[in-house]
């Protein structure tokens, strides 16, 4: 019975069967094998079939046999050292303009790089699902550069072909974040268009201008264009002027967060107002509307009962002309316009809102929100309709200052765009491997 299972076990012992399974390409034979301290050495060579001058079609002549040393994936616990012995061919025919060249495959390593192949393929792959380069460079036994020349090459050729990610979506979001802040220069911006459905990053703008953003978008497919039909954004004219000029029949959605926060923002202008106007001096712990800074940004369905009573002793006696107190009920009216579930419902509160911020007797601050709120009416009330959010592209966002905290900061905006499109762009990795590098 012990025979019987031994001789049914997949278990490879043949020193040159394991050595070829290292390999494992077809016409690629192993020469020879050795270790030392720190690496494993494994010397390939090519079988050549009738190989014949690419211009003329003569039989070409091995003229001599360069070895060549790549990177390859670690092996038994070492990193490993591919030898591949090469052929430098050349042709007999004296009327041929073609004299020497050196064979190549790909299968086995591209043409000016360092790592094989499917080291090269791994160390992306590692790169892009998060693990820093120093990291994944320790793992194989190179520097840095070498793992990040490699990744930025890959990468992008992944994202190139890899066209199924970012055809799929009918809502788009677009928002900007910081990219790098040089020494004695300004922030320096980038803006993120992100897929909203699918919660991925489309690509990243190398500016928040609307000439960049325009012309990407522009440049986008026919069809991909007429499949969209939400933009997300947050307050930005920049980015409104863009979906108007550049995809009119989108309906466009402010984030709901930035929104409230307006109101919040607002809030807060008044209750500093009339802090210095009642009492001369900036808010402190002992005054009455600094004790409520906080809980006036609350909801008031959150709050416990004797948080509300403690709210209202103290606006009583901070706000004795109700200007805190009237904001803050604005403040909670507009929470419940994003409650509603029917559109009408909706429409009907936020111009009920905006007449009530509009008035001569409202506070300067709330009447400016009013003015926003009347501006972006459309845009507003279109989240009852699409409940898209810009979240999703502000949460896309963190993902870019994760991959920034990995990498230390970036400068060159190609490795970037690289890195955030690897781990945030939710490429199809099985299209890594049909990609060859020549």
């Amino acid at each position: 019975m012990i025979q019987e299972k031994n001789r049914n076990t997949f278990t490879v012992t043949d020193p040159t069967l394991i050595l070829q399974a290292l390999v494992s390409l077809k016409d690629v034979r192993v020469l020879d094998y050795y270790r030392d301290r720190q690496n494993v050495w494994l010397r390939v060579e090519q079988v050549l079939k009738g190989p014949s001058c690419p211009t003329c079609r003569t039989r070409a002549w091995v003229k001599d046999r360069p070895e060549v040393s790549y990177i390859d994936l670690p092996v038994y616990g070492k990193s490993m050292r591919l030898i591949w012995r090469k052929h430098r061919l050349t042709c007999p025919n004296p009327a041929c303009a073609a004299t020497t060249w050196m064979n190549t495959d790909p299968r086995i390593a591209p043409v000016k790089g360092y790592l094989t192949t499917r080291a090269a393929k791994w160390a992306t792959k590692q790169v892009g699902t998060g693990r820093t380069v120093k990291e994944v460079a320790h793992e194989l036994g190179c520097d840095w550069h070498t793992i990040n020349d490699t990744v930025t090459r890959y990468g992008a050729a992944l994202l190139k072909a890899d066209r199924q990610r970012v055809n799929r979506t009918c809502a788009i979001g677009l928002d900007e974040t910081s990219f790098v802040r040089l020494k004695r220069h300004h922030t320096s911006f980038v803006t993120t268009v992100c897929d909203v459905e699918n919660h991925q990053i489309i690509d990243i703008v190398p500016s928040r201008n609307y000439i960049d953003v325009a012309h990407f978008l522009t440049d986008q497919p026919k069809q991909w264009k007429e499949r969209i039909e939400f933009g997300t954004l947050d307050m930005s004219p920049t980015y409104r002027a863009v979906f108007n000029v550049i995809l009119p029949k989108v309906t466009q959605v402010v984030d709901h967060f930035h929104v409230i926060k307006l109101a919040n923002n607002t809030l807060d202008q008044v209750r500093r107002r009339v802090q210095q106007d009642q009492l001369h001096h900036r808010g402190r712990k002992n005054d009455p509307l600094f004790k409520i800074r906080r809980t006036l940004l609350v909801g008031q369905d959150k709050l416990s009962e004797k948080t509300s009573e403690r709210l209202t002793c103290l606006l009583t006696l901070g706000d004795p002309n109700g200007e805190v107190a009237i904001t803050y009920r604005i403040k909670e009216r507009l929470r419940e316009f994003y409650d509603q579930t029917n559109m009408e419902s909706a429409r009907e509160l936020l111009d009920e809102l905006i007449t009530t911020c509009r008035k001569a007797s409202m506070p300067a601050e709330v009447q400016k929100l009013g003015a926003t709120l009347k501006t972006w009416h459309p845009q507003i009330l279109a989240y009852h309709h699409a409940h898209h959010s810009n979240g999703i592209t502000e949460a896309m966002n963190n993902l870019i200052k994760r991959v920034k905290r990995v990498g230390y900061g970036f400068r060159n905006f190609n490795n970037y765009r690289t890195r955030v499109l690897l781990y945030a762009g939710k490429p199809h990795w099985r299209t890594l491997d049909s990609i060859t590098i020549p």
